[in-house]
């Protein structure tokens, strides 16, 4: 009687620690998955249009587009419009960010205001003066730069940089342009006349 009441106390023991590796292993398994990250820089798709649209206000709205259909790397745009602005004027523009596949065009810019502690839009001129204040912020309150006013200087052409920089957990309220990695990077013509 003994043996029989040691073998079934081995048995159940045995059992126990059988239930309590099994309880263990369905408790951490979820935490071995990647939760998703709002600011998972592959959350978005590929950028392979720009619209920048410039209001003058009392007057109207001009867009002026970018577009590279197979996006980055691969051939060059198909498309760069050149900007053509006014000297001594002020504008506000919205940088509209898409992605077409398909025929099928998706708006990635609420996206990416969404994930604004993850982007900053750059606009880098060259050749010519404009100040460019950002007026839209993230989270924190740094700048994201999709929303900006443009005072725009003397007549004359020139170039300007359009970058929109990923940079998940780096960004800071004052970086500069090559802090991250490039979502988005092209020269385009510009031309201010009176």
């Amino acid at each position: 009687m003994f043996q029989i009441l040691l073998m079934y106390y081995l048995c159940r023991m045995r059992l126990n620690r059988i239930l309590l590796l099994l309880s263990a292993i369905t408790v951490l398994t979820p935490a071995c998955k990647k939760a998703a990250n709002p600011n998972d820089e592959n959350e978005h798709e590929a950028i392979n249009k720009v619209e920048m649209v410039f209001t003058r206000p009392g007057v109207g709205t001009t867009i002026f587009l970018i577009e590279d259909p197979d996006g980055d790397g691969g051939n060059p745009p198909s498309r760069i419009d050149t900007i053509k602005l006014n000297a001594g004027i002020t504008y506000m523009l919205d940088v509209r960010i898409k992605n077409i596949v398909s025929g099928r065009e998706t708006d990635l810019t609420s996206t990416i205001v969404a994930q604004g502690k993850a982007h900053e839009m750059y606009f880098i001129p060259t050749g010519i003066t404009i100040n460019i204040t950002k007026n839209d912020r993230d989270a924190s309150g740094y700048p994201i730069g999709l929303k900006s006013t443009w005072a725009v200087g003397t007549p004359g052409n020139g170039t300007l940089l359009l970058k929109l920089m990923h940079k998940t957990g780096i960004k800071g309220p004052t970086d500069a342009p090559n802090v991250g990695h490039a979502d988005l990077q092209v020269v385009i013509p510009i031309r201010i006349t009176i």
